[in-house]
């Protein structure tokens, strides 16, 4: 972290609370917790400008599932006359345990012929700089050039505005939810992905 930064974080107790917190939550060291959060702030403030392009939805993939449904309307529930309380909970048949299926997938990711590696974290930094969780020793590929990221409806992985882009059969993207078995091109390196159920 730059000394004036640094500075700034130690002159306000609550931010470098919030900041040490949000370390411990996710695993990410502070100095990438500030690149990231610049960057988002860059972005939403028209500093960073990144070109939107026109991807295919990628095969098998129904758009329909990212959209969230609306919560039902909250309505007070209904109370059951008292005598009949203990007989309808008799009669209850128990429960099937909840199934957590994506909560146990992995994803796994292969650069080039490397071995595969399974991501452990939630957010997961690919780049050329010595705070990415997985570093490419290559000058074509940036600093920070994509992360792969763990959001509630699966894997995505995301550019972040890198030079020479993230590509996959031949379109570049901006951000796309990975369904496994993807090949992506990160400058003249081929990054495969694939998850598994754990």
């Amino acid at each position: 972290m730059d000394n004036p930064v640094r500075k700034m974080v130690l002159f306000n107790p609550r931010l470098l609370s919030l900041l040490k917190q949000i370390s411990r939550d996710t695993g990410i060291e502070p100095d990438d917790i500030i690149n990231l959060a610049l960057y988002e702030l860059g972005r939403k403030l028209g500093h960073v400008k990144s070109e939107a392009r026109k991807v295919p939805p990628p095969i098998g993939v129904d758009l329909l599932d990212e959209v969230e449904p609306s919560p039902p309307p909250s309505r007070p529930p209904s109370r059951p006359p008292k005598g009949r309380v203990q007989k309808a909970a008799q009669n209850r048949p128990p429960r099937p345990p909840q199934q957590h299926k994506q909560a146990t997938d992995t994803l796994f990711i292969q650069l080039d012929d490397g071995p595969m590696i399974p991501v452990r974290k939630k957010v997961f930094l690919i780049g050329r700089g010595s705070k990415c969780d997985h570093i490419i020793h290559h000058r074509s590929v940036s600093r920070e050039h994509v992360v792969i990221t763990k959001e509630r409806n699966g894997w995505f992985i995301e550019d972040l505005n890198s030079a020479n882009g993230t590509w996959l059969d031949g379109e570049q993207i901006t951000k796309h939810k990975i369904s496994g078995g993807e090949e992506f091109n990160i400058s003249n390196h081929v990054l495969r992905v694939n998850i598994r159920a754990g």
